[in-house]
């Protein structure tokens, strides 16, 4: 268990809505999350409900020098220990404020990284985070997702260009990785 993972329990306990599932990703979804993308073009990214940071790791393992990473995270604890750990980035609280966190133009951010329990959220939630999402992305740019279920493929197929979807078995849960292109 790594350093991370009692404060996800205890948060997915506190607020299992807002945190939507009881461990940490793994390592094999966060590499299944980075591993498609071209690296060589991402000079502007964000990651939406880091948690504790799993994903947080491999993102910027995988950044050339010299690019932007926010991290979004609603938690308050979760967000000050990623504060701590990731100083160079900015951390940020709402996935809603992309645009205004960020104090990026429209149309300007390269990849999006999400594990936003999507199936927790109002519809009219949801629609919100995908709308800012899309408004945030360059063209061409990438919303990788990893959910729980397949609830979020029409919302994602009726707003992006391209959707795929692949499966990733070494995780609990097993989880659902959507890579969706502007």
């Amino acid at each position: 268990m790594d350093g991370g993972t009692p404060l996800f329990i205890q948060k997915f306990f506190q607020s299992p809505k807002q945190v939507g599932s009881l461990f940490p990703s793994s390592l094999s979804l966060a590499k299944r999350m980075t591993a498609p993308l071209c690296w060589d073009h991402i000079d502007i990214a964000a990651e939406l409900g880091a948690g504790t940071g799993v994903i947080t790791k491999e993102i910027i393992r995988n950044l050339k020098p010299g690019s932007e990473l926010y991290i979004f995270e609603k938690d308050e604890e979760m967000r000050k220990k990623l504060k701590l750990e990731y100083f160079k980035n900015t951390v940020c609280e709402d996935a809603r404020y992309i645009l205004s966190s960020t104090g990026k133009d429209e149309e300007t951010l390269d990849a999006i990284f999400s594990g936003l329990p999507f199936a927790n959220f109002t519809r009219e939630l949801q629609n919100e985070i995908v709308e800012e999402v899309y408004r945030s992305l360059r063209p061409g740019g990438i919303l990788v997702a990893f959910q729980y279920s397949t609830q979020m493929k029409r919302t994602f197929q009726n707003i992006f260009r391209t959707v795929e979807i692949s499966f990733v078995a070494k995780n609990f849960p097993p989880a659902f990785v959507y890579i969706c292109e502007k």
